[in-house]
């Protein structure tokens, strides 16, 4: 059994190379050759992300809808975020846990929260036709979030799909 192994990755993938508890190299794309039983790699995609959502929410005079939308972020701090997540892979190249779906789900509680709270100052009809506004608010809310700060992310867009009211079915 080989215990030398090579690891590439693509210029849009951070690389940290632990060993003995430090940090021996880490970089954007990084080509090398390592002892496996003594190392651990992480590694942390830097590419920009959508992540979609859908919620329903009230609005101020306690009218139901429904919101649909795209978040749109980048990782702007890796080694901030893997000191946060488990993002070690193993030698074939398999993240080791499922730390890396944490991610997006956590952005996506926070828009909600954000969404949920700028919805509500809303009467149905307002909320309907300023969704422009409705998401500038929650983009800027988002980007000057303190929790997405702590995760080293840069939101880059918040897109509004969809924003219906609920119609709930009655009988005839």
């Amino acid at each position: 059994m080989l215990t030398i192994r090579f690891m590439k990755a693509p210029p849009t993938t951070y690389v940290l190379q632990f060993k003995n508890g430090q940090v021996r190299r880490e970089g954007l794309g990084l080509s090398f050759f390592y002892y496996a039983p003594t190392s651990t790699i992480v590694t942390v995609p830097l590419e920009s992300a959508d992540v979609p959502f859908a919620f329903q929410e009230s609005t101020a005079d306690f009218q139901s809808v429904s919101i649909q939308g795209q978040l749109t972020y980048r990782v702007s701090d890796p080694k901030k975020l893997s000191s946060l997540l488990d993002l070690s892979i193993s030698p074939s190249g398999v993240f080791r846990s499922e730390d890396y779906r944490k991610l997006p789900d956590r952005l996506v509680h926070t828009t909600q929260t954000l969404m949920r709270a700028e919805t509500q100052k809303l009467s149905l009809g307002e909320a309907l036709t300023k969704s422009g506004s409705l998401s500038a608010s929650v983009l800027a809310g988002l980007k000057s979030s303190e929790g997405v700060a702590q995760l080293g992310v840069e939101i880059l867009n918040i897109s509004l799909l969809r924003f219906v009211q609920r119609r709930k079915w009655r009988r005839p």
